[in-house]
């Protein structure tokens, strides 16, 4: 089987977007790799039983990512007057912070792969097999996984406090930096109680999409190195507004790829939304368009875990056939059209050129 492209990889590889911050991804790249390595050092020195944990901190580095939300509060702290380089430990903590909210949001959503490989929770539930350990292996290794993003979120707040304090303000930097955690925690209660209630309002799936994602994946980023930077109320109005609109619309788009995207490109499964049973507003949107008997029948498939392919299908066609999914790339258009007529009140430079670099993978990309 063909190695599945790793949607993490995406971002990066985009031409306008890699020229125009490739100097920030190595910068942060170099920070977490000096930070991870010494916190993996440290617990290997603890214990032998703590290196199979360090190993996966540094697996957690290695496998790769965007370093989308690092670069963008490089890029804020651009447009407010800074230097990228006065806001490295910063970035690097909003980096941590999505690693921490990954390894937990892996084991909340019973995921079995992340990036092409086993999950943190099922790994170490094999490690536990594997030394035929006494227990439910299931439980330790979900365990192992709540305690170490647990010791992620304490690296990231190591990583904030790096900073060279003469030259940002890094009391207001921490307020933001709060306000993006506490905004993400936010998010996945109601997306989880969503789930749980099966609620169909197109209003909440949307605040749901973001909290949880849209808004810390660029505007709380982007704000986290602006204020560091002493933005005034106007920068940080317009930094506001640009970014929710992408960070929704990449939002949206990561639906309708978890949905209709094809595994071998996406490294999940056709339909794996589907089958986890999230309340998206691709799905608020089939559920408001299908007649009573229709959406009962899209509502049976919801969170079913062992649906077969056949009935995939057929919910995916009930999807499509409500308009939900053209309705949804509507949805993202016009928060692009918006997010690129914010972008143009931005002061020019690169950062806002790579924030129009952005809008425009968003528009195009397939992973």
């Amino acid at each position: 089987m063909a190695q599945a492209h790793d949607p993490q990889e995406d971002l990066a590889a985009d031409s306008s977007w890699s020229r125009s911050t490739a100097d920030l991804r190595t910068a942060v790249e170099a920070g977490l790799r000096q930070l991870v390595g010494r916190a993996a050092d440290d617990l290997r020195e603890i214990d032998t039983d703590l290196v199979p944990v360090a190993d996966e901190l540094e697996r957690w580095l290695a496998s790769g990512g965007k370093r989308l939300r690092p670069v963008l509060v490089t890029l804020g702290h651009e447009l407010a007057g800074g230097e990228a380089r006065d806001v490295l430990g910063a970035a690097a903590a909003v980096e941590l912070v999505h690693t921490w909210a990954l390894l937990h949001d892996d084991l909340i959503d019973a995921s079995a792969t992340r990036r092409g490989a086993p999950t943190t929770h099922r790994r170490f539930a094999h490690h536990h097999l594997d030394q035929d350990w006494a227990g439910d292996a299931g439980d330790w290794g979900g365990a192992i996984a709540i305690l170490l993003g647990d010791f992620v979120a304490v690296l990231a707040d190591d990583a904030f406090a790096t900073m060279a304090r003469d030259r940002v303000d890094v009391d207001a930097g921490q307020v933001a930096f709060s306000r993006l955690r506490r905004e993400v925690m936010a998010g996945q209660v109601l997306d989880i109680t969503v789930a749980a209630s099966r609620d169909a309002d197109i209003d909440r799936a949307l605040r749901v999409a973001t909290l949880k994602s849209g808004r810390y994946t660029v505007s709380r980023p982007m704000e986290v190195g602006a204020v560091l930077g002493r933005a005034d109320p106007d920068l940080l109005a317009v930094i506001a507004s640009a970014g929710d609109a992408l960070g929704v619309a990449f939002q949206l788009h990561d639906d309708l790829l978890g949905m209709f995207g094809e595994s071998e490109v996406t490294g999940k499964p056709v339909g794996d939304d589907l089958r986890e049973g999230k309340r998206t507003v691709l799905v608020a949107e089939a559920m408001a368009r299908l007649d009573p008997g229709d959406a009962a029948r899209l509502e049976a498939m919801l969170g079913v875990r062992d649906l077969e392919d056949e009935a995939v299908e057929r919910g995916l066609e009930l999807i499509r056939a409500s308009g939900a999914r053209d309705a949804t790339v509507g949805r993202i258009e016009a928060l692009l059209a918006a997010a690129r007529d914010d972008l143009t009140h931005l002061p020019e430079g690169r950062a806002r050129t790579a924030l129009f670099a952005l809008a425009d993978h968003i528009a195009t990309r397939h992973h």
